[in-house]
């Protein structure tokens, strides 16, 4: 009788912890899903989807290359994919793809706070998320403005400073990665694990044998620096590249598993309560 008794007394206390946990949960997604906090998904959504649209839109159609430019530039920039052979133009592409998705979301999808979410839409914002829009906005950003900073005719000549605006190289170049940690704030998401490692890694192996088909029909690499380093380094740099984008993955799961630690830790002994 006494071993009944405890076993009912242990059944109740893991009932009351197991209703407390999802109290937690209720009032985490009362406070994420509703108010300030939702405007403010939206509104980062929104003008994120418009302004890298229209970065896209000026890039493609507006930006001409000066004439003094043309003997080096024409061919690699006119043949085997035009600008679409550049990571950034690419990145930018990818950030206007994936807030528009989660625009979608969040009219549409599901953002609560949850261990298996029934929205495709927001399975595929998430995963489009930790797998390319952060990785590829940061390696962009902090690649471009190290090499800028460092030898800036290397990827960014003078001589385009005036037809490519000052306001579209941030678009291209800062706003990405600045957008995609404010994303990072106001989304909770959990990481893919070995399938975003495996997208991420298959993404830039394919991005540098895009860059082999353009030398090989161009005549040309993509970026001078490639062309001015030796054969060893070339392709040092090349891996360094691919390296990077990985290292921006795991820094961006580090960094969403600090910033949404208390909930990621609710739906952990949520798991673990219901068995």
């Amino acid at each position: 009788m006494a071993k009944s008794k405890k076993q009912l007394r242990e059944h109740f206390a893991a009932k009351e912890a197991a209703q407390a946990t999802n109290d937690q949960l209720d009032t985490c997604n009362d406070a994420y899903t509703s108010g300030a906090f939702q405007y403010l998904r939206f509104v980062v959504h929104l003008l994120s989807a418009a302004q890298f649209s229209y970065g896209i839109y000026y890039h493609y159609y507006r930006v001409h290359w000066p004439s003094d430019l043309v003997d080096e530039e024409e061919g690699l920039k006119t043949r085997w994919g035009g600008k679409f052979k550049y990571l950034t133009f690419l990145d930018v592409i990818l950030q206007a793809f994936y807030h528009t998705v989660a625009l979608l979301n969040d009219i549409f999808g599901d953002n609560t706070v949850t261990l298996h979410s029934k929205s495709k839409l927001r399975l595929i914002r998430d995963y489009v998320f930790a797998t390319f829009a952060f990785p590829v906005a940061h390696n962009v950003c902090i690649s471009f403005w190290v090499i800028y900073a460092w030898d800036r005719e290397l990827i960014f000549p003078t001589a385009l400073d005036a037809i490519f605006p000052s306001w579209l190289n941030h678009v291209v170049h800062t706003n990405v990665a600045l957008l995609a940690i404010l994303d990072l704030f106001t989304c909770f998401r959990r990481y893919p694990g070995l399938a975003g490692i495996v997208g991420n890694l298959t993404f830039m192996l394919l991005y540098i044998i895009w860059l082999h088909i353009v030398r090989y029909f161009s005549g040309l690499w993509v970026y001078p620096l490639l062309e001015v380093l030796p054969f060893p380094f070339r392709y040092l740099m090349l891996a360094a590249l691919v390296g990077f984008n990985l290292v921006c993955y795991f820094l961006g799961e580090y960094a969403n598993k600090i910033v949404w630690a208390p909930e990621l830790k609710l739906l952990q002994q949520q798991k673990i309560k219901q068995g």
